[in-house]
């Protein structure tokens, strides 16, 4: 395997021809909260450690009411970069929503 092959496998992956940044914005700009979850599991899909991704990913759930799997891509998105404001400010956010909801916050 060349260094040209190598190259385009780790940066320029695709899923039905877009990368993860084309899915991003798709995801930015879509108000349908499901097509801004397939969109951001897109993104995430192909750029597993981009934070950003998995804390709009995280929002879009919390937007539909899918208050543990938005929990879930928070504490991803922590896990990865533990210091990301967003996603801390997020899931705080979240924890007294469902909190609210009676509904157990993960950790």
């Amino acid at each position: 395997m060349g260094f040209s092959s190598s190259f385009e496998r780790i940066f320029l992956k695709k899923i039905d021809g877009k990368n993860a940044h084309d899915w991003f914005e798709l995801g930015a700009m879509e108000k349908d909260p499901e097509k801004k979850v397939e969109y951001f599991k897109n993104t995430v899909e192909l750029k597993p450690n981009f934070v950003g991704g998995w804390t709009v990913l995280g929002n879009a759930y919390a937007e539909m009411g899918e208050y543990e799997k938005a929990m879930e891509c928070y504490n991803k998105a922590l896990s990865i970069c533990p210091k990301y404001k967003e996603a801390k400010y997020n899931r705080r956010n979240l924890e007294k929503k469902m909190k609210e909801a009676k509904l157990k916050p993960g950790t």
